[in-house]
Parts: C-alpha cells; sequence; structure tokens
C-alpha cells in the first residue's frame, strides 16, 4: 500500500521528541515501513531522513509572527504534492484544517487521526465537511471519542495509540525514586507531582522540554529540593534508563488529555502508573498495573503513589501489551485496506 502521512509540521519528527505527537507519527511510521508499506511522511524538514520525508520548510519562519501564513502555505504545497502522486490513502496527524477542507473534495481517501480537543479551528472545519463520505476520523480513546463525538456528522473509529514492546521492555528492578516525563507546562501537572512525591517522602526524578518559561520560573524550581533531579530533555532510550529504579510513574494532568503515551511507555517497562481520572486514564489502566486517584489532589495523589508502588512489575508488563505498536499498525492497516 502507498501512504501519504501528513505529521503536524512545526517540530521535527524525530529524537529527542518534543512531545507524544512527534513520538506517535515516528512509531507508526516506522511500523507501516515494518509492515512493507510505501510511505512518503510530510514533515518537518528536519525530521528522520530513514522515513522517507518530504518538508518543505525547516526552522526557518517558525519564529515569525507571521508564520500562520508561511504554516497555511506549507500545507497548500503538502496538498498539492500529494495531488500529483498515486497514493492509496492519506492518513493525516496534523491539527491543521487545510487537509480537512481538501480532503472533503479529494479522491483519496483521507483518515484523520484527530489529537487535539475540539478548541481551534480544526473543529469548525471539521463540523464544516466531516459528512463528506470521503473523510475518515480515528480517536485514540473512547473519552476522546465522545469529546468530538457533537461534531463528526458520520461517526468516528477508536483505535488505540500503541508504543513498541522491544524498545520499551521490562527494565525495572528497584524502586527508589519516582518518575515523571512530558512536556513541562502547567496542563501536565508537574508541580502537582512534585508536591505528591514531597508527600510520601519519595525522591523525584523527572524530564522533559521546557515549553514554558515562567511555568517553570515559577511553579517548578521554587518546589525542587535537593532529592529531587531535572534530567532535562532525554531520548526515549534515556528515558528507559531512569525507569530501571523508578518506584512509579504519577500523572497530574490539568486536562482531558486524549490518550497518555507515557503512561503505556512505562507500563510496558514494568513501572506502575498513578494519576487522576482525567481523559483517557481509566482507560488505560487495569488493577494490575496502576491506581486512579479518588481525588483530584495532593494527598489523594499520594495515597495513589503509595498503593500504585506496590504492583508488580511483571503483571504491570503484560497489561501493557494490549498496547503494542504491532496491534496499533495492523489496526490502521486493516482500517485503511477495508476504506479501499
Amino acid at each position: 500500500m502507498k501512504i501519504a502521512v501528513i505529521a503536524k509540521t512545526r517540530l521535527p519528527i524525530a529524537e529527542p521528541f518534543r512531545g507524544g505527537l512527534e513520538s506517535f507519527t515516528h512509531s507508526l511510521c516506522q511500523e507501516y515501513l515494518r509492515l512493507g508499506h510505501e510511505i512518503t511522511l510530510y514533515a518537518h524538514k528536519d525530521s528522520d531522513p530513514k522515513l522517507n520525508v518530504k518538508g518543505f520548510y525547516g526552522e526557518e519562519k517558525r519564529d515569525s509572527d507571521y508564520f500562520s501564513i508561511y504554516e497555511d502555505d506549507e500545507y497548500l504545497s503538502i496538498l498539492n504534492d500529494i495531488e500529483t502522486n498515486d497514493f492509496d490513502v492519506v492518513h493525516n496527524n496534523s491539527t491543521h484544517e487545510l487537509p480537512i477542507l481538501w480532503g472533503a473534495k479529494s479522491s483519496v481517501p483521507l483518515i484523520t487521526t484527530i489529537h487535539t480537543p475540539p478548541i481551534s479551528k480544526l473543529k469548525a472545519a471539521i463540523k464544516i465537511a466531516s459528512h463528506s463520505k470521503n473523510l475518515h476520523f480515528v480517536l485514540p480513546s473512547r473519552s476522546f471519542q465522545k469529546t468530538w463525538e457533537p461534531f463528526l456528522d458520520n461517526g468516528s473509529t477508536v483505535i488505540y495509540n500503541g508504543v513498541d514492546l522491544y524498545k520499551w521492555p521490562p527494565v525495572r528492578e528497584n524502586a527508589e525514586y519516582l518518575f515523571w516525563f512530558g512536556r513541562i507546562v502547567h496542563a501536565k501537572g508537574l508541580d502537582i507531582v512534585i508536591d505528591a512525591a514531597h508527600e510520601v517522602n519519595m525522591p523525584l526524578k523527572f524530564a522533559g522540554p521546557i515549553d514554558d518559561e515562567t511555568y517553570f520560573e515559577e511553579q517548578i524550581k521554587p518546589r525542587i529540593r535537593r532529592s529531587d533531579l531535572y534530567l532535562g530533555h532525554l531520548k526515549q532510550s534515556e528515558i528507559q534508563l531512569n525507569m530501571k529504579a523508578a518506584a512509579a510513574i504519577v500523572s497530574a494532568v490539568r486536562w482531558e488529555e486524549p490518550f497518555g503515551l507515557t503512561n503505556i511507555e512505562a507500563m510496558a517497562s514494568g513501572v506502575p502508573v498513578a494519576g487522576f481520572e482525567r481523559g483517557a486514564f481509566r482507560e488505560l489502566i487495569d488493577i494490575k498495573s496502576g491506581v486512579v486517584s479518588e481525588q483530584k489532589n495532593v494527598k489523594s495523589l499520594a495515597k495513589a503513589i503509595t498503593d500504585a508502588m506496590a504492583l508488580d512489575s511483571k503483571k504491570v508488563r503484560q497489561h501493557a501489551k494490549q498496547f503494542s505498536l504491532q496491534i496499533m499498525a495492523e489496526n490502521y492497516i486493516k482500517y485503511f485496506e477495508d476504506l479501499i
């Protein structure tokens, strides 16, 4: 099968990944190739060249006050190029509205995996055009599907995200500290995680890009104790090294997260998770792999952490196997084949 994959082009699809969307796109393209399909990844110029990348912009113009204009032109260039090639399907993973509007009139099936809440121009485009029989929508969780349901005229399909179980083998050996990794922004709730770690008197190691400098300076730095350690922005192999002595991974997101890939990466490594019942969190765990905090506050989260630390690593890993990259990619390919 010949597949065009449209990425969110603002950031490279390459390590160290800026966030879950970049990691998802990279892993899925790798798996499409492993399964024997031909892909073209339309993405930031600095993306992983092994993925047959076609990029129209690199870093130029991205700091411009008028970047949204350039971005529109970038997606128009991508869509024009797709029209000149004989693709079987287009898998859209961007958060831009233009692929949706283009797909409504295209002769090639456009499958969009929705990665963002309905709060942008994407929502408007989908509401206007989703009646088109050529547009098809995939959501990464059932909770997120319900969020988008009012805007999808022809319904949608749920395909859970997955991780490469070979890349994330079971490694947990000790329980020396709590661990957190992700984008450092207010919505991800790192400040709550730090407070909960202190509540249970556990050291905290954390990693990720600082996407909100003000939040880091005002809410994170003042909370850091001698026992806590910020590791910087790490590659996935470096993150995995820190799983070996992680007692638990903690999630304290302040928004209805569509999936939560870091939770699966942790569980695949044998590390149990504790977190708030926000977004898809409850869908991703069971009683053998994680604990849901009863209330969305520090003390309740601290109790969930204590309970999670006692869970057996082998059972945690076993639960994570249902969220494998292979299963996810095969589900997408079957979905594409059925459409064709």
